[in-house]
């Protein structure tokens, strides 16, 4: 089977289709054409990479001089201050830059000292010292994962025999970080660190340290409150508390959506959390005073007797030697004294408390159910909810649970959106449909090769069994003219005569027939 003849079938099934699957089969070759071409064209243009971001006019334009220079293709993207080249030629091409002197950024530093200059005056050296320092501390931030660029400025009071005369060291670091990239508050501190211990006299309070958008990064080492330690958290103070006060109730919101999602579904139920904290830092003081032991003991005891003293009261009668007539003595009296004295050696315990900046001083939360939620219990879902936000009654929460029905019209928006992806799906189902066409029209073409091919082997044993059929049934003189004659109208009836004529010759007919 040539070419020809297959494109001759190809023609007749062609003609045999109707308009319907004409139409159908078109769009399909289309697309799949189509995304050849396209798929073509992507693999043999070559993948552009950035070489050069956020560059300035002039230097934008040197490095097209140098690439066109070069004879290598560019493209330029963010309106000139972008330059993509070729992936695999980005590592080739910045080094031919950077020995051009031509790359951004790329200053020298320690290496400005390599060739001295003849006649230079202490100032330049001075300048020249404050440059090379600077490169390289931009280096080295530069070296630090998540920072894109940086540049540093510093500033080096000169020294004066006079200590008030000096000025103050100072430096400014402005970081450029990669795309969805975040400093840690450990990675901040070390590079503050890093540039007080490289400037002499730098003080860390002198170190200002910002993004490209203008987030002071190191604003939390300087909190004396230490709010700023918290990770994520930068402003002043009343923004971080702000911050961490919002963080504490988002995260006891997320608490209250998640379990109640799992209970009533998916949008049933809207939770606000309201958390009153303390950031003031408290520390209290107690003394207690611990009974010691005995250091010393006294112990005296004293006793005795006097004589007893009777008569008339006056001074005869008290006068040693003289005594009235006619009066006798009555007795004596007896004494005992003691006095103990013990000195102990007391103690005392001193606890020190100190209260943490972030306490709980309220909560009130108010929880919102859908009405068409069934079997709807309040109280239960207050309980759930007093227990996963910690409530506390003797501090003041408070709980509100209530229910009202839940506008619908943004989860109608959401499936209008899904409306509108319908489109692009379709188009994926004709395009997989196409590819699937061209699959089953591939397949049909071999097969009807094969089927042909056994034909084709058929033909010569038919050909030369047919000869001797035709050849037996025909007259000799009818062969001539068996194309001139127009074949007859009933060839039901024709064929039943000659088969009861000759009913050897149809059989072996039949047989070929078979055969094929």
């Amino acid at each position: 089977m040539n070419f020809r003849d297959l494109l001759d079938r190809l023609k007749q099934r062609w003609q045999e289709t109707n308009q319907k699957r004409k139409i159908l089969f078109i769009l399909v070759s289309a697309v799949f054409l189509a995304g050849l071409v396209y798929a073509a064209i992507s693999f043999s243009r070559p993948n552009y990479a950035m070489l050069l971001g956020d560059l300035e006019p002039k230097e934008a334009g040197d490095i097209v001089a140098q690439l066109e220079a070069d004879k290598i293709p560019y493209q330029l993207t963010n309106q000139g201050t972008t330059i993509m080249v070729p992936q695999k030629q980005v590592d080739d091409v910045r080094l031919k830059l950077a020995s051009a002197g031509l790359l951004t950024g790329m200053g020298h530093g320690w290496e400005l000292f390599d060739t001295s200059k003849f006649g230079e005056t202490d100032f330049e050296q001075k300048i020249t010292y404050q440059r090379a320092l600077q490169e390289e501390l931009r280096r080295t931030i530069t070296r630090v994962e998540g920072v894109e660029q940086a540049r540093v400025h510093l500033v080096i009071p000169q020294k004066s025999v006079f200590i008030e005369e000096e000025g103050t060291a100072s430096a400014s670091v402005v970081i450029k970080l990669k795309p969805h990239a975040q400093l840690k508050p450990e990675q901040v501190k070390g590079l503050n660190d890093l540039i007080v211990g490289s400037v002499e006299g730098l003080k860390p309070e002198n170190v200002h340290i910002i993004d490209t958008e203008g987030n002071i990064l190191n604003d939390f080492l300087k909190d004396p409150a230490g709010l700023g330690s918290v990770a994520g958290f930068s402003g002043t103070v009343v923004e971080k508390q702000q911050q961490i006060r919002r963080s504490y109730e988002k995260e006891l919101e997320s608490r209250v959506q998640a379990m109640l999602a799992k209970v009533l579904g998916p949008n049933k139920a809207v939770a606000m959390v309201t958390a009153e904290l303390d950031f003031n830092q408290q520390q209290t003081n107690t003394t207690e005073v611990i009974t010691g032991p005995i250091v010393s003991e006294r112990s005296t005891t004293e006793s005795g007797s006097d004589g007893g003293g009777g008569g008339v009261p006056g001074t005869n009668s008290q006068m040693p030697g003289l005594s009235d007539p006619g009066v006798t003595n009555a007795g004596q009296n007896s004494y005992t004294k003691s006095d103990d004295i013990k000195n102990y050696q007391h103690g005392q315990r001193v606890d020190s408390v100190v209260q943490a900046p972030g306490k709980v001083l309220k909560l009130s939360t108010s929880v919102v159910l859908d009405e068409s939620v069934k079997n709807l219990d309040r109280a239960q879902v207050e309980r759930m909810v007093s227990v996963a936000i910690g409530y506390d009654q003797e501090r003041g929460d408070q709980i509100n649970v209530s229910a009202m029905t839940f506008d619908r019209s943004q989860y109608d928006l959401s499936e209008d959106i899904k409306e509108t992806q319908a489109p692009n799906e379709q188009l994926y189902v004709l395009i997989a449909a196409g590819a699937a066409g061209i699959l089953l029209l591939l397949f049909l073409i071999g097969w009807l090769i094969r089927r042909r091919r056994k034909k084709k082997a058929a033909e010569p044993v038919a050909e030369e069994t047919e000869g001797l059929v035709v050849e037996s049934l025909l007259p000799v003189e009818e062969e001539e003219t068996a194309w001139e004659i127009p074949p007859p109208k009933d060839k039901q009836k024709q064929l039943k005569d000659l088969a009861e004529e000759r009913p050897n010759d149809i059989a072996a007919v039949l047989k070929v027939w078979l055969r094929e």
